[in-house]
């Protein structure tokens, strides 16, 4: 099929690309998106991709204010309660942001509303029994997000263990900062946590001048879109209006050797070299054979397979104590 015009503008005039980055289509067919988006690992908005999803109109900040009023959360250090944030978040403003990001990860009993998974974010091995689940100790597969107008993401970073990302808008509007692959050389990476940015302020041009001279384009996902980011994306993004998104990671054939890297580096990180020789060897041979699996239908589950969700504390919480996070925004 042939994709539509990208609807994506360079941050500065020096960015600009000499053809479009991100496209938008309200479908595409398998083939076309493993071959020009999984393989090529090109960002892509599916306009039309939440269509199905009983959470479209029902999951407004009114909704989450009188279910979920009490449930706890953790915003880059302080603890409060969902209904106290979302209040702020809809008072907020650019010059005074509310906190963000605010993430609920305990919404097991809402995958209902967030289901079928749609089909380009499948397969996904995050649900084969052979998966080893301990390598998502810091990952939650599928979040909601809450931001107010003005709210920016913390940090610079790609997505933990290099799955791709999928940010499913469900209310209001964002707009995401994307950069073009191989310019880690520009982006101060983190040597100790190499997921992210040492960059504290993305607007200071005195103290980082490489990263306003990177390949970066912006995105606006509206409601009812879903953003595809691939595996080791670079990206941060800013709330345009009181909004709220759905994310989750994907887990298939193409991005399965950079995870392996990952997992094994991150054990290693950890003083477990043994175990990331291991997980190494076991996960090179799996590979070939989900690979063989999904031919006929394997880790294609459009429930999500999140049956437990509601046992796993949230990314930035856990992540945090160990001093980073491979979150989404």
């Amino acid at each position: 099929m042939t994709e539509a015009q990208a609807a994506t503008q360079p941050m500065d005039s020096t960015t600009e690309a000499a053809s479009p980055w991100v496209v938008r289509v309200p479908e595409i067919s398998a083939r076309d998106f493993v071959e020009n988006h999984l393989k090529a690992r090109r960002p892509l908005v599916l306009t039309d991709a939440l269509s199905d999803w009983p959470a479209l109109g029902k999951f407004t900040p009114e909704f989450f204010r009188r279910e979920f009023a009490e449930r706890p959360v953790r915003i880059r250090g302080r603890n409060y309660r969902l209904g106290e944030v979302i209040a702020m978040q809809q008072a907020s403003t650019a010059d005074k942001p509310a906190p963000y990001p605010c993430t609920l990860s305990d919404c097991a009993k809402l995958i209902p509303d967030v289901s079928p998974r749609f089909a380009r974010s499948l397969p996904n091995r995050h649900t084969s029994p052979f998966m080893p689940k301990h390598v998502f100790d810091l990952v939650n597969h599928v979040e909601i997000f809450f931001g107010g107008p003005g709210g920016e993401f913390p940090y610079l970073h790609y997505d933990m263990l290099r799955m791709h990302a999928w940010i499913a808008q469900v209310y209001g509007e964002k707009e995401f900062t994307l950069y073009e692959r191989g310019q880690e050389h520009l982006l101060y990476v983190n040597s100790e946590r190499p997921w992210t940015s040492t960059v504290e302020d993305l607007h200071d041009r005195e103290r980082y001048p490489l990263l306003h001279t990177a390949r970066r384009h912006t995105v606006r996902v509206r409601q009812g879109e879903a953003l595809f980011i691939p595996c080791g994306t670079w990206h941060t993004a800013r709330c345009l209006t009181m909004n709220i998104t759905v994310a989750c990671d994907q887990l298939e054939a193409t991005n399965w050797r950079e995870f392996i890297g990952d997992v094994v580096v991150e054990e290693k990180r950890n003083g477990h070299a043994w175990r990331g020789a291991i997980l190494r060897a076991y996960m090179s041979l799996l590979g070939p054979l989900m690979t063989l699996t999904e031919r006929f239908g394997a880790n294609r589950r459009t429930d999500w397979g999140m049956r437990n969700t509601g046992a796993a504390a949230s990314l930035h919480e856990r992540a945090a104590k160990q001093g980073g996070s491979g979150a989404r925004p």
